[in-house]
């Protein structure tokens, strides 16, 4: 089987082959894997918190931080130890589930392959959906730093670059967070659909007529600006008048996902007239907080009050 899939198009047309195959065992990898696949393809908000495979459902570990280095050291000595904290991670990922069918008289009409495709494309995109809402989700409530814009975006006089420098600029100027010159590259913007188009509208910032995303992107090479519709709403994750900044990487947050064999991922059955596939992942997202006493993380900054309007 093809290990790199490139997108979602590739993979269905791939679902194909599944028909071929007689062993059930190597059938049920098959499903699972195309799902996995597409889920992991469609699922936005890993450029935030990567995915991380786990043998276990409940990890239990500890990270350290805020290490310190002894320096000068005199010629022939040791250097003390530098101060150690240690922070408890504590990760229990929970069950998803899906399904789908093939019916009877697909099989009939010599159709199947394209409930197969639909099924499949079609599960992907619901296990995606979960994927991200859970990662976002995490991150909506993982922010150690917040401030508020200098006018909503969707205002009269809107300071949108101004409000994106200053989420950066206190990022970096936070001890706790820690941040290097390579780390920049690892900056992602999560901002609601309309402030994410109001900041694409051109600009005319120092003589040149440029959109705002453009001058930033250029001022600070390698950085990312994404819009997520899960925090677009007033009724969805934050509220949908905020923003955020997320120094993106397993530093701050893993997306775990269960990677054993231990139990059957994929199992089918007779529905009615009908063959019946479900599809199960286990995973949960959680922030690498700043402290033993502290939950959150300073690599994530709040802009709060980013619009009048959701």
């Amino acid at each position: 089987m093809k290990r790199n899939l490139f997108n979602l198009e590739e993979i269905v047309r791939m679902v194909a082959l599944q028909e071929t195959i007689s062993d059930v065992v190597v059938k049920r990898e098959v499903i699972r894997e195309f799902i996995y696949r597409g889920a992991l393809l469609l699922t936005d908000a890993t450029m935030i918190f990567p995915e991380k495979r786990y043998n276990g459902l409940d990890i239990k570990t500890e990270v350290n931080t805020h290490l310190d280095v002894d320096y000068p050291v005199a010629e022939g000595g040791a250097g003390k130890e530098g101060r150690i904290e240690w922070i408890p991670f504590l990760l229990s990922l929970e069950k998803a589930e899906g399904s789908f069918k093939i019916t009877d008289e697909a099989k009939i009409r010599q159709n199947a392959n394209l409930q197969w495709q639909t099924g499949i494309k079609s599960l992907a995109r619901a296990f995606a959906r979960k994927k991200n809402y859970n990662i976002l989700d995490a991150m909506v409530n993982g922010f150690t730093l917040a401030a508020g814009t200098l006018g909503a975006w969707d205002g009269g006089t809107p300071k949108i670059a101004e409000d994106m420098i200053a989420a950066i600029n206190a990022i970096l100027g936070d001890d706790t967070a820690d941040i290097t010159m390579a780390d920049m590259k690892n900056m992602v913007f999560a901002l609601p659909i309309k402030a994410y188009n109001l900041a694409a509208q051109l600009t005319t910032i120092q003589t040149i007529k440029q959109s705002y995303l453009d001058y930033i992107k250029g001022t600070y090479p390698g950085i990312k600006i994404a819009p997520f519709k899960e925090i677009s709403k007033s009724t969805g994750l934050g509220g949908g008048n905020d923003g955020y900044l997320v120094i993106a990487g397993e530093d701050t947050g893993r997306h775990g996902v269960y990677g054993g064999g231990e139990a059957p991922l994929v199992e089918d059955k007779r529905d009615g007239a009908a063959t019946k596939h479900t599809v199960r992942q286990y995973f949960k997202t959680k922030v690498i907080g700043d402290s033993v006493a502290v939950a959150t993380s300073s690599r994530i900054y709040q802009m709060t009050s980013i619009l009048g309007t959701p």
